[in-house]
């Protein structure tokens, strides 16, 4: 199997931008309030959600006994504002092409050399992680992911599994940090948090791609 990246672009100068060493990256709370029918749009970025379907089991140690919270989730999220993301895909495919919407692809032939290259042009003090995206169910148990900003802006709902997806994120604070997160018990129907005033964006520039990248024809 190739170990391969593949990043779809809408329009040829973009992707001639990214050849060039020029790279957008977005924060995750831009992903979250996006405004497209679940392609780009998940209104669950930054969270990890963890909702058992009999109910959050917790334990009462004034009373000595355990309790069941029927219909609540138990969500930790990240500071979405400030953790960017660039999205990849580890499959070229004719369907991937059509849901992005693609005039163009462009196929990444060496994922250490591309991560170490984003890696070199960040600030020292940048926070990097190149992962692929770990995809879950709510009733799976969240384990380390509740803690770890990195494994929740690096971890999707199951109905995204079909991007087959690969992402490069930093931080230029302590947002990727160890239980830097918000956590909290969400009955069912509860609101959704409010949309990000703005959405930071960052134009990373490195050396030249196109000795590790190419074009892909559709």
């Amino acid at each position: 199997m190739r170990h391969r990246l593949y990043k779809y672009y809408s329009d040829r100068k973009w992707a001639e931008a990214f050849l060039d060493g020029e790279m957008l990256f977005r924060t995750l709370s831009y992903f979250r309030d996006y405004e497209d029918a679940n392609v780009r749009k998940d209104q669950n970025e930054g969270i990890s959600r963890f909702r058992p379907a009999a109910g959050l089991v917790g334990y009462n140690h004034t009373q000595g006994r355990s309790f069941t919270l029927p219909h609540h989730a138990f969500e930790s999220s990240a500071k979405a504002d400030e953790i960017f993301v660039f999205c990849a895909s580890t499959v070229f495919e004719e369907n991937l092409r059509a849901r992005f919407e693609a005039a163009v692809c462009v196929e990444i032939t060496n994922i250490a050399a591309f991560c170490d290259r984003v890696k070199a042009a960040l600030p020292p003090t940048a926070t990097f992680f190149g992962r692929r995206v770990k995809y879950y169910r709510p009733t799976d148990a969240p384990e380390a992911r509740w803690a770890l900003p990195d494994l929740i802006a690096t971890s999707k709902f199951d109905d995204y599994a079909w991007q087959w997806e690969y992402r490069l994120i930093f931080s230029l604070t302590d947002a990727l940090s160890c239980e830097k997160v918000t956590t909290v018990l969400k009955p069912d129907g509860a609101a959704d948090g409010a949309k990000s005033p703005e959405h930071p964006t960052y134009l990373l520039k490195t050396r030249g791609l196109r000795d590790i990248c190419h074009f892909c024809q559709p």
